[in-house]
């Protein structure tokens, strides 16, 4: 997919990391995504209730600081658009059912070109998903 068309596929990136999440934020507006950023979860939940929709799919780390951790922002987000999709990143060994349906689970340390292959994973699925919806709607 060429950047220009995905230059309305809002991403909101929720990493404590500093470094991570800069590389995470710089790799997805390289492809053409915009970008929002949240270093916990609260932040991230106020940046969702605050966005009126425009956050297309979430990428949340699962251990964050504070109270709110990434399967909570995902859980929050996925009931917010159940048909949006879901990038849980983590560092732990396994994989858990507490991720929203349809989700993926990426392990730390992140390679990259994984990272771009998901992005247009996600991208196309949620094309799908809207050109569903909009032909139930319509």
């Amino acid at each position: 997919m060429q950047a220009q068309a995905r230059a309305k596929t809002c991403l909101l990136v929720v990493e404590d990391d500093r470094d991570l999440h800069e590389l995470i934020a710089r790799t997805a507006r390289r492809e053409g995504y915009d970008v929002l950023s949240a270093y916990n979860g609260e932040d991230a939940l106020a940046l969702l209730r605050a966005s009126n929709g425009a956050v297309d799919w979430l990428l949340a780390d699962i251990r964050l600081p504070g109270m709110v951790d990434g399967w909570v922002v995902g859980s929050e987000f996925s009931y917010m658009h159940p048909l949006r999709p879901v990038i849980y990143i983590s560092g732990v060994d396994r994989d858990s059912e507490r991720r929203a349906t349809g989700s993926l689970f990426l392990r730390k340390p992140v390679d990259i070109p994984d990272l771009i292959a998901t992005f247009e994973r996600m991208s196309r699925e949620a094309a799908v998903q809207q050109a569903a919806a909009e032909r139930l709607a319509g």
